[in-house]
């Protein structure tokens, strides 16, 4: 059934936006007229547009390599959104409730752009494609695992509990992402804030007091040279110094989106303390999560390797399970594909070797997952733990060479007048 956009003007005189899904523009016009609106103004909505913009909601995924592999700024914007619509689909479903009927309660609930998707994919459903192939039209949203598990669920008659496998896997790995974000907020706050306080204070508090001891000495001490020089050049060339590193953030930002680039960047990463173990972890928690799902859900391993590489960060992490891939396809073993070149742990790489000779594979991946969660929950505070005292201490020495130099000429007068 189309979807149309109208503007139309209430009761009470105000202006109203939305969409409306009729069979014709006309039957639009009626039905909104029979709720007592005025139109302003009616036309078609073009699959995957919102009301908000004219700019297609579903965008093709890139195969460029200049880019990173990761979540496109849809599913980021819209992530709590699918989560809630796959548990409400799920529960509906479980219960009996028809899919297009499921849909249909659940664009109730929804609103704007993502109101204006799910109409769009209930269309594609009443003119007979299936829930896998109308959540790929909008592929950009729901991501690669969750289009797939749909798919497999359909083919298999168990749609509700692959929907069901398929939120708790977006829970647990968005509360893994939340817990590494969290973490990294603090030492970032108290590092603004540093920043912050040390420009306010060689710009604003330094050059008062270094004017009033100038007057006081022919010669200041070393301390107070070096501050005043500091000072001037904050006072001179500040702004082409914010310049130059705003300029050097985009020439960094640039480089990460060449292949080189992002290759050496991600090799430094995993070489550093604690932040190169944390990145193994949690892209090792997340390829787990992923391919446990995928498996248990009725895709071959190929392919849920495949599906997985696609939300592991780290180039060089991903490279080593695209190899494995390649040679599991040609017909080795799990264990020794994992084994060339690795990065990944070797308890993880027995995991994949054992679970593929017994047969219980996916069990044993959420089982390394939720240790490799408390893994990256126990890194993530020993960071915070770690990076508070350092950047307090940074602050400090900051705060204390200012005072130093500002009290030092004075502590030399002192000495000067007592002689």
């Amino acid at each position: 059934m189309p979807v149309f956009e109208y503007s139309v003007r209430q009761r009470k005189g105000r202006s109203k936006l939305g969409t409306i899904a009729a069979d014709s523009a006309r039957q639009a016009r009626d039905q909104l007229r029979a709720d007592g609106f005025s139109i302003e103004s009616i036309r078609p909505l073009e699959v995957g547009q919102s009301n908000e913009s004219a700019a297609p909601l579903s965008i093709k995924r890139r195969n460029s390599s200049a880019m990173p592999v990761r979540r496109s700024m849809f599913e980021r914007r819209h992530g709590a959104n699918v989560s809630w619509f796959i548990r409400e689909i799920a529960t509906l479903l479980s219960v009996g409730t028809p899919i297009v009927e499921s849909l249909q309660l659940a664009i109730d609930q929804s609103k704007g752009v993502f109101r204006n998707l799910l109409l769009d994919i209930r269309e594609r459903i009443t003119q007979g494609a299936s829930l896998g192939s109308a959540l790929r039209a909008h592929h950009a949203v729901f991501g690669s695992v969750l289009c797939e598990m749909v798919a497999v669920g359909e083919q298999s008659g168990s749609l509700p509990n692959v929907l069901a496998q398929a939120a708790e896997f977006r829970d647990r790995r968005d509360r893994l992402k939340n817990r590494v974000l969290s973490a990294m907020l603090y030492p970032a706050l108290v590092l603004l804030l540093s920043v912050a306080v040390t420009i306010f204070l060689m710009t604003v508090v330094v050059p008062t007091l270094i004017s009033s001891l100038a007057e006081l000495h022919k010669e200041l001490p070393l301390p107070t040279r070096i501050l005043k020089a500091i000072s001037d050049l904050l006072l001179q060339y500040g702004a082409y110094v914010g310049l130059m590193l705003v300029a050097c953030m985009f020439a960094f930002l640039a480089a990460l989106k060449r292949p080189r680039g992002r290759a050496l960047w991600d090799r430094l990463l995993l070489k550093l303390p604690i932040f190169g173990t944390l990145m193994v972890k949690q892209n090792c928690s997340r390829l787990c999560l992923v391919t446990g799902t995928l498996l248990r859900s009725g895709v071959d391993l190929v392919r849920a390797l495949e599906i997985a590489e696609t939300g592991i960060s780290n180039v060089k992490i991903r490279e080593t399970v695209t190899t494995a891939r390649t040679k599991i396809a040609s017909g080795a073993e799990l264990g020794s594909a994992l084994r060339t070149n690795s990065v990944l742990p070797a308890a993880l790489i027995q995991v994949f070797a054992l679970g593929q000779h017994t047969g219980q594979l996916d069990d044993l991946l959420f089982r390394i997952a939720e240790d490799y969660d408390q893994q990256v929950n126990q890194l993530a505070d020993r960071l915070t733990t770690i990076m508070e005292p350092v950047l307090i201490v940074a602050l400090s020495v900051i705060v204390g060479f200012i005072m130093l130099a500002t009290l030092l000429p004075i502590l030399e007068s002192g000495n000067v007048l007592s002689e």
